[in-house]
């Protein structure tokens, strides 16, 4: 069973591998140099950024470093957060927005232990939303001023500051498959030229970075040395394994680690314009009443939109996972609405997606998905129909907020929401563990 899932994995990664490939150009260096406010805007943000984690806008020098973010809370009474040893997270290559924030989860996890500050490297939008202004301000997702407490959160400009941009060392989170190890330095290489030519940072060069477990952990322990550390992991190029669904290998063994995880999630946060945004949708989406909701990501979208895809077999692949749909998928998550006494629910879900509402319908007394939130009734929501980059962080917020929520296997949107869940003690139930799913089939649910 176990190698059954290993090959099944193997399998899905390199199907991934193909839709990165014909996919890299969307994120090219005259993307990312144009970011998604104007130039005016974008002052403004960096300015109430700098604000946000105590440092002066208006001076930009190693002299401020010491005192940003200095109020955190660490994880740990007696220990004690340096401002100016940083780790930097590199993801703006080989996956979407959620692949980003699992992986910058990770960073700050890592920064928790080692005691140093998190550097909020800008997201990369979905892939499936191509755009001339693809790179999204940190700001846009995430509460600085909510992780501030937990530990020193700085820009990139404090960064390259202090580290006359340069990176020391660059850290992997788990040894590298060999077939994978070309695919890895493409990325990394990608990711490279890409923060030179935006923010002017050099990488270490691909040479100096371990690709088996003894020099990877031996890596780890020698980051003392450096300041300024950079951690990448692009998408399923090292081994992978899913206990119960949603967990990887971690990217080493680190005391306390449960207690570290349950702090990052509950202090990363969607910004206050995401939740604003949430409050005004929630008013009208199951009001006052227990919801469940559910994100649905039906992988045909993805497996059929690839190049070459060949016709016949997406059409017999795509009516396969409609027949499972229309039974056991849809049964199984109406027992679960039955069980807590739930007759109301939220679906989220991509546009490449069936529309499982039309046959969920008839078990719900009121089903609502992105089609009818309210958007037409309170005009502050238009910005959920112009920029799916928001209306996906809203969806995520409802989904965190619900009674109960269902979860997508292999999902790294569902993962960020169930993590998040878990460590505020809320229910979670996953569609793979249904009755009836063979654990191929599952790798679609």
């Amino acid at each position: 069973m176990r190698l059954l899932r290993v090959t099944l994995l193997f399998g899905v990664a390199v199907a991934l591998f193909l839709v990165f490939v014909l996919d890299s150009r969307c994120i090219s260096r005259q993307d990312a140099r144009k970011p998604s406010t104007d130039d005016a805007s974008r002052e403004t943000i960096e300015e109430d950024f700098l604000i946000e984690v105590n440092m002066d806008p208006e001076i930009s020098d190693d002299s401020q470093m010491d005192d940003v973010s200095t109020h955190a809370t660490t994880y740990k009474d007696d220990r004690s957060i340096s401002s100016n040893r940083f780790i930097l997270p590199i993801y703006l290559r080989g996956g979407g927005p959620n692949w980003q924030y699992n992986n910058f989860k990770a960073a700050v996890r890592l920064s928790l232990y080692y005691e140093r500050s998190i550097v909020a490297v800008p997201f990369v939008a979905h892939r499936s939303r191509h755009s001339a202004n693809n790179l999204r301000d940190f700001q846009e997702t995430f509460d600085v001023g909510e992780l501030g407490k937990l530990l020193p959160v700085v820009p990139i400009e404090a960064f390259n500051n202090h580290c006359h941009g340069k990176v020391a060392a660059i850290l992997t989170p788990s040894s590298i498959f060999p077939p994978f190890i070309e695919m890895y330095e493409t990325h990394y290489r990608g990711c490279a030229d890409l923060f030179k030519s935006t923010w002017n940072i050099t990488f270490p060069d691909f040479s100096t970075i371990p690709t088996t477990e003894e020099a990877r952990r031996r890596h780890f322990n020698e980051i003392d040395a450096f300041d300024c550390v950079a951690i990448f992991h692009p998408i399923n190029v090292f081994g992978l394994e899913v206990p119960d669904g949603l967990e990887y290998t971690p990217w080493v063994d680190i005391p306390d680690g449960d207690h570290i995880a349950r702090l990052t999630y509950k202090h990363l946060q969607r910004t206050k314009y995401v939740k604003e945004l949430t409050d005004i949708v929630l008013k009208s989406v199951c009001p006052g009443s227990r919801f469940m909701a559910i994100h649905w990501r039906n992988k045909t979208g993805e497996r059929c939109s690839l190049a070459g895809a060949e016709n016949k077999e997406c059409a017999k692949l795509s009516t396969a996972l409609t027949n499972i749909t229309n039974t056991i998928m849809v049964d199984g998550i109406a027992k679960e609405a039955q069980q807590n006494d739930i007759d109301c629910i939220y679906i989220a879900r991509p546009s490449y997606s069936n529309n499982i509402e039309e046959v969920l319908g008839p078990r719900f007394k009121h089903i609502y998905t992105s089609d009818n939130i309210g958007i037409d009734e309170d005009p502050r929501l238009s910005i959920l129909k112009e920029d799916n980059y928001v209306l996906s962080l809203v969806e995520q917020e409802i989904c965190a907020r619900s009674t109960l929520f269902g979860s997508t296997w292999l999902s790294s949107w569902s993962k960020f929401v169930v993590e998040e869940r878990l460590a505020n003690d809320k229910d979670v139930f996953y569609f793979y563990k249904f009755p009836g799913l063979t654990e191929e089939i599952s790798l679609y649910f």
